[in-house]
C-alpha cells in the first residue's frame, strides 16, 4: 500500500470514523472549558485578551504572561514553561487547545480534520493514525520552540497539516473542493508547502505557528514514506535481540553443564574461586529469567 497510489474521487468530506469522532468531541469540549475559565477568568479579573494562535515574546521584554486564563497557561505550548520548568505535558495538550477569541481557529481545523482524516485513518488503522497525529503534533511543537523559543502556541495545525499530507501521499489525483474550488490532493498541497516555506523565511507578525506547520508537513512526509520501514527495522532489531538471548542461554547453560560434571567428578571442593563465581552469577540470572 506504501508504493500503490490509492484511487479516490471527490473528497467533501468523508464518513467519520470512531477516533475522528473522538478527536473533534475532544477539541470542541476543551474549547468550551476554555471559554468557561476564559470568562470566569475575566470576571475576577478584567484583562486584556490576545486573539490569536501564537504570542510572541523577545528576550530583551521583562517575561510576562500573555492575558490568558490559568487553564490555557497550563495547558498550551510555552517554552519557558515546557523546557524551562518541565512542563512537558504542554507538548500534547497544547493540540487540544484552540484561540477563544477566533473561533474559526477551531472550526477550519476541525472541518479539515474530518475531510481528510477517516481516509487516512482507514488506510493506516486506528492505532498507526493516531500515532502520526499525536507524534506530529509533538515535533511541529519541538519545530515551533526551537525557531520561536518565546512564543506560546495552540492549536492541532502542527498535526493536521501532517494528516494533510498525508492524505495527498496516498491519494495525490483526488479531486478535494478547497474555497469552493475543485483542486488535487497533490497540488493542494503543494501550495500549502510552497506558502507555509514562505511564511518561515519572510515572517509575518499575523500570530501564526508557520513552524509548526512545517514541522507537521515534514513530519507526515517521513511518516508516510519511513514509518513502515522504521517498524520492519524494529521488528528485525527485536528477533536479533531475541536469537542473542537464545545463543546467550544456551552458551550459559553449556558452560553450567561442564562445571556440574567436573562437580559430579572431583567434588564441589575442587572448583576453582572463577568456577564457583560463575554458577552463582548463573544461578541468579536463571531465578530472573525464569519467565
Amino acid at each position: 500500500m506504501r508504493n500503490n497510489r490509492l484511487i479516490f474521487g471527490i473528497n467533501i468530506g468523508s464518513k467519520w470514523t470512531q477516533v475522528i469522532m473522538v478527536l473533534i468531541i475532544a477539541n470542541a469540549s476543551v474549547f468550551m472549558l476554555q471559554l468557561l475559565f476564559s470568562t470566569v477568568s475575566s470576571q475576577w479579573s478584567p484583562q486584556t485578551t490576545v486573539s490569536d494562535v501564537q504570542v510572541e515574546y523577545t528576550p530583551v521584554q521583562q517575561w510576562s504572561y500573555p492575558a490568558f486564563d490559568t487553564f490555557t497557561k497550563l495547558f498550551w505550548l510555552y517554552p519557558p514553561d515546557a523546557l524551562g520548568h518541565g512542563w512537558l505535558w504542554q507538548f500534547f495538550t497544547y493540540m487540544f487547545l484552540h484561540s477563544t477569541a477566533n473561533p474559526w481557529h477551531l472550526i477550519f481545523n476541525m472541518l479539515v480534520l474530518w475531510m481528510f482524516g477517516s481516509e487516512v485513518e482507514r488506510v493506516l488503522g486506528s492505532r498507526r493514525f493516531l500515532t502520526l497525529y499525536f507524534t506530529a503534533g509533538i515535533f511541529a511543537g519541538i519545530c515551533n520552540c526551537i525557531f520561536t523559543p518565546w512564543a506560546s502556541m495552540v492549536g492541532a495545525s502542527g498535526a493536521i497539516f501532517a494528516i494533510e499530507i498525508a492524505f495527498a501521499m496516498y491519494f495525490p489525483n483526488s479531486t478535494v473542493i478547497f474555497y469552493f474550488f475543485p483542486i488535487k490532493a497533490k497540488y493542494l498541497v503543494m501550495i500549502f508547502t510552497s506558502i507555509t516555506i514562505f511564511n518561515c523565511i519572510l515572517p509575518r507578525n499575523n500570530n501564526i505557528a508557520h513552524f509548526a506547520h512545517l514541522g507537521g508537513l515534514v513530519y507526515g512526509f517521513l511518516f508516510v514514506q519511513y514509518s513502515y520501514r522504521v517498524t520492519e527495522y524494529l521488528q528485525k532489531w527485536q528477533m536479533y535481540q531475541h536469537e542473542k538471548e537464545i545463543v546467550k542461554k544456551q552458551e550459559l547453560r553449556a558452560k553450567v553443564d561442564e562445571i556440574l560434571e567436573k562437580v559430579n567428578r572431583e567434588g564441589l571442593q575442587n572448583l576453582t574461586r572463577k568456577e564457583r563465581s560463575f554458577l552463582k552469577n548463573a544461578s541468579k540470572w536463571y531465578k530472573k529469567n525464569k519467565d
